[in-house]
């Protein structure tokens, strides 16, 4: 027993000089990668020593000859993808390589080391360097592919651009395909800018331009036009637009319209279908006759669903059945419109049919199961599940340990490059085991996308990290912002990823817009932010729960809270008005399909936070009262008693 205990406690020392010794390592990687990124190579050579068995080493090779780019070190860039030549980082190297010499203007060396298979500046690169080198003979064709776009090109492509034209290359039947593009893109400053170089102007350009302007009036004032397919086709693309966008002033203007021109059948059915599309979103009178005026080709689920919607808006129970119950079994059968059509049931007296459909919906672990569960007052199906552990002897790839590290360092975009080169080829056991080692590492992203990866949904630990709650209590104190709250929104607005960058530049754990963050920097007096900031946990956490404090103090209504950070705070006053107050009904008739999505997970993720933070959550209907709709008080739903219950759970 002395021996084992001797064993025992010498496995510890060394399993804690050897965190010791990675952490270490970590730190004075951070340290010198910064000093490679400055150039400081003296510095840099004498201090890396420690880090020759460390992972990264090499990264600090990649530094210092991104930080001497502009001396194009050829030679040492091929050395390195010679001595890693898997590593992404070569790729990285090749592309600011060429951003150095297009820079220098040294083409011939471009025509080397560049692609003519991107089609952004790099391809004005290197069609440059043909020019430039007197390589020629295929220029041409190679150009006006490159300028025969809908949009405008880099200013990297302006000399070869005029080298082409003032060779004659250019001509008005070019220019008219050009101006197509530009058209169905509608890049009016391009159209214009196009048409001045014509040599005759034929009248369907001067129509594109005015339909681009205001095609509304233009349409009023079409039936002058000469018939003609060119005309025709212009005036189908204008109309779709403006169904998407205006459908009451187009529904108005469309029967004439379609009288005095030559639409394909398949047109005039894609215009009116998004037209009474469209208008039901903004629940137009007349959207619900021109909704059930489509042809049956026209009837999709999309347009079912919104004739569905109408009813629900106007308080038509009865339709709302008969709607439902109308749709095909594959769409019918689907948990949103289970719900409904319970809810319809009961809305009408056939209070059995609604109770059997809730009592198997309330058996379900989603938004509408647990609605259903509250409105017969039964527990939530919630069971912790653990994944397996995996492979007991997985080790890590080389990739994937590298990844690790990067991510400790910051380094989140070359983190994911490392990841993706090993994750796809892992066995599910291997996967399993990694997820472990995630946990340790507390890569949250990476533990969820592997839980989701397996389809292991029921390990709700691994899938629902509970992760800087000290840091998030501290920040949401003395509010309504509650952590299981905070949670909820990170998990569904980056899930847990630090790094997360929308389409929308929205960054970080709580996704961030960097004016919105700005804003509430100055509220609370920070120096900050810019985009880098903003993937710095503790000031991304102590903005976005900052705005959150704002949002509940303007709207004092979680929906709507939840609503005005997905769509913006306009959105939320605009769907405070003449909307129902029934807060099933007001998500379910929002006519934003993302936000209609977004509200109900993070419904459902507060009820999981909550069930892992205390056992016993909160009914979602907890946060869900009524709306405080023109003006009117919020009041408990679906009763006074329901949303004030911490509900049971149980495992199937």
């Amino acid at each position: 027993m002395r021996l084992m205990a001797v064993l025992m406690t010498l496995v510890f020392l060394v399993s804690h000089a050897s965190a010791a010794d990675n952490s270490r390592q970590r730190s004075l990687f951070k340290q010198l990668y910064a000093l490679a990124l400055n150039g400081q190579q003296a510095a840099v050579t004498k201090k890396r020593r420690p880090l020759a068995d460390y992972p990264l080493n090499h990264y600090l090779d990649y530094a210092l000859l991104v930080s001497d780019m502009d001396k194009l070190p050829i030679g040492r860039i091929n050395a390195f993808k010679t001595a890693h030549p898997d590593s992404p980082l070569n790729r990285r190297l090749d592309s600011q390589l060429q951003s150095a010499l297009a820079k220098q203007e040294k083409w011939s060396l471009l025509l080397k080391h560049g692609s003519t298979f991107s089609g952004d500046v790099r391809q004005c690169w290197y069609l440059t360097a043909l020019l430039k080198t007197g390589k020629t003979s295929h220029l041409p064709n190679l150009v006006k592919d490159a300028w025969l776009q809908g949009h405008s090109a880099p200013d990297a492509c302006n000399e070869l651009f005029a080298w082409w034209r003032n060779q004659g290359h250019q001509s008005d039947n070019l220019l008219l395909k050009r101006i197509t593009l530009s058209f169905k893109e509608r890049q009016l400053t391009l159209l214009r800018y196009l048409k001045k170089q014509l040599k005759t102007v034929p009248q369907w350009v001067t129509l594109a331009e005015d339909l681009l302007v205001d095609g509304i009036a233009t349409f009023k004032q079409s039936k002058n036009l000469k018939i003609a397919p060119q005309t025709t086709q212009l005036l189908y693309e204008a109309a779709i637009y403006a169904a998407k966008n205006k459908p009451a002033e187009l529904y108005a203007l469309w029967p004439e319209l379609k009288k005095q021109h030559s639409f394909t059948p398949r047109q005039v059915q894609n215009v009116e279908r998004l037209t009474a599309l469209f208008a039901a979103t903004d629940y137009e009178d007349f959207s619900i006759d021109a909704l059930h005026a489509l042809p049956k080709s026209a009837k999709d689920n999309q347009i079912r669903a919104w004739i569905t919607r109408f009813y629900l808006f106007n308080d038509d129970w009865a339709a709302v059945a008969d709607s439902i119950e109308q749709m095909p079994v594959t769409q019918r059968l689907h948990e949103r419109w289970q719900y409904w059509l319970a809810r319809a049931y009961a809305k009408t007296g056939q209070t059995q049919k609604a109770r059997e459909l809730f009592r198997t919906l309330s058996k379900q672990t989603h938004y509408y199961g647990f609605l259903a569960a509250d409105h017969l007052r039964l527990p939530y199906y919630l069971c912790q599940k653990p994944a397996e552990p995996g492979s007991a002897d997985f080790v890590m790839p080389a990739a994937i340990v590298r990844a690790v590290e990067l991510y400790h360092a910051g380094l989140l975009s070359m983190a994911r490059s490392e990841w993706n080169l090993a994750y796809s080829s892992l066995t599910v056991d291997e996967k399993l085991a990694l997820a472990q080692h995630m946990k340790a590492e507390n890569w949250y992203a990476k533990v969820i996308t592997i839980m989701a990866d397996l389809g292991r949904w029921q390990d709700y630990h691994s899938r629902y990290p509970v992760a800087y709650a000290d840091t998030i209590d501290q920040f949401a104190t003395e509010s309504k912002v509650t952590s299981p709250w905070v949670m909820a929104v990170i998990k569904q607005e980056s899930a847990w990823a630090k790094d997360a960058l929308s389409p929308a530049r929205a960054h970080g754990l709580m996704q961030l817009i960097p004016e919105t963050a700005q804003r509430m920097g100055k509220e609370l007096g920070l120096n900050c932010c810019n985009r880098n900031d903003l993937h710095t946990v503790p000031l991304n956490l102590q903005l976005g729960i900052h705005y959150q404090k704002n949002l509940f103090k303007q709207f004092d209504h979680p929906l709507l809270v939840a609503a005005a950070y997905n769509a913006g705070e306009g959105k939320s006053v605009d769907w405070s008005k003449n909307f129902p107050t029934a807060p099933d009904v007001w998500l379910e008739t929002i006519p934003y399909r993302e936000t209609r999505g977004y509200i109900p997970r993070i419904l459902s993720n507060v009820v999981i936070y909550d069930w892992l933070n205390s056992g016993h959550p909160y009914r979602i209907s907890h946060w869900m009262p009524t709306l405080p709709i023109n003006g009117q008080k919020s009041q408990p739903w679906p009763n006074r008693e329901v949303p004030m219950q911490r509900v049971e759970t149980l495992c199937h």
